[in-house]
């Protein structure tokens, strides 16, 4: 059930998505389902309406992703990059999630902004906000529906996969009875195969995957009593197993299932931008946390960027950690797991 304020907020972004002809769609670095459905359905609606529509992100499709019609023509630079159109920013809590498109987006005179994440910034010129959702994707569905816009084929699957993503594969505290109905409403609209989805975006992994999950899950130490788990990848790590970025996608939730884990945290170190830093947790609001280090998120999924030296990084988050699931554990008393 949509706030006054998000109702509000939808008719706003419907008069402007009415009144412009041309639009720059981008969503954010490091894409995952949700990014990637959002940016082709709703890329694929503005078409059906006649309007001139080019689709941007600051990295490569993921390969699990690539069998999404329209994917193929996401943009990875600036180079058509339309000045005249207006920008519709998706899936990002503010600019800097947009990587290589921030100054062009910010240039832009008619931003709109469609987002779930409770720690938006509230940076376009229309803002459809809204935290309840349990995906962007979500938002989407019901602005096509309010347009009054019919779903194809290609346009449902790519909602799917931006609810099924973001909720793990329905499986998340996210997960509310709206986003079931909205997944209902989607399969039912193409006789979509859930099991053939959930097989694609979950079960199948290349073999790099899992050198290189082995090697992340060598690193995993214990912290504050076993509620902390902690595992650290780099860059190193990929090149050696063979592995993509893309497949980091869902290791840290290793972390987070584990029993008696409160909060999971994975660093990654990327020497180029710093350590990228990521959260889970059961109960504990990391969005916070992460919001507290320059960051934001969701209230159990969050992350950030820091730079300086790994070791300080690291003892300085996994102090604030411990501090937020009140255990005072310092570093140096972890418990190391059993082997």
């Amino acid at each position: 059930m949509m706030t006054q304020k998000v109702q509000k907020a939808q008719k706003a972004m419907i008069a402007l998505l009415q009144q412009q002809s041309s639009f720059n769609l981008v969503s954010h670095v490091q894409p995952d389902g949700d990014s990637i459905g959002s940016l082709l359905a709703l890329g694929e609606a503005l078409e059906k309406m006649g309007k001139t529509v080019r689709l941007f992100m600051a990295a490569t499709v993921p390969r699990k992703y690539a069998f999404l019609k329209g994917s193929e023509k996401i943009f990875a630079s600036g180079e058509k990059w339309n000045e005249a159109a207006a920008a519709v920013v998706l899936d990002c809590s503010d600019l800097e999630r947009t990587g290589d498109f921030k100054d062009a987006v910010a240039r832009t005179r008619v931003i709109l902004n469609i987002d779930h994440h409770v720690t938006n910034c509230y940076f376009g010129t229309a803002n459809l906000v809204d935290p309840e959702a349990a995906a962007t994707g979500e938002i989407i569905f019901r602005l096509l529906e309010a347009m009054h816009l019919p779903l194809s084929a290609s346009m449902a699957e790519a909602l799917y996969v931006a609810l099924s993503t973001d909720t793990g594969s329905f499986k998340f505290e996210n997960t509310t009875a709206a986003t079931h109905r909205t997944a209902a409403a989607l399969l039912a609209a193409h006789d979509l195969n859930p099991g053939i989805l959930s097989d694609q975006l979950f079960n199948l992994r290349p073999l790099p995957f899992y050198l290189l999950l082995k090697k992340v899950l060598g690193t995993l130490e214990l912290y504050g009593g076993q509620k902390l788990a902690v595992i650290t990848a780099s860059r190193e790590m990929l090149e050696q197993s063979g592995a993509a970025m893309e497949d980091l996608d869902g290791m840290i939730n290793y972390t987070r299932n584990i029993e008696g884990v409160e909060i999971g945290i994975m660093f990654f170190l990327d020497s180029a931008a710093g350590i990228k830093v990521g959260f889970r947790s059961k109960s504990v609001d990391v969005s916070a946390l992460a919001r507290e280090l320059g960051g934001g998120g969701h209230a159990r999924a969050a992350g950030c960027r820091i730079k300086g030296p790994y070791d300080r990084v690291r003892d300085m988050v996994i102090r604030k950690a411990l501090l937020a699931i009140s255990d005072e554990t310092a570093p140096g008393g972890k418990q190391m797991p059993e082997r």
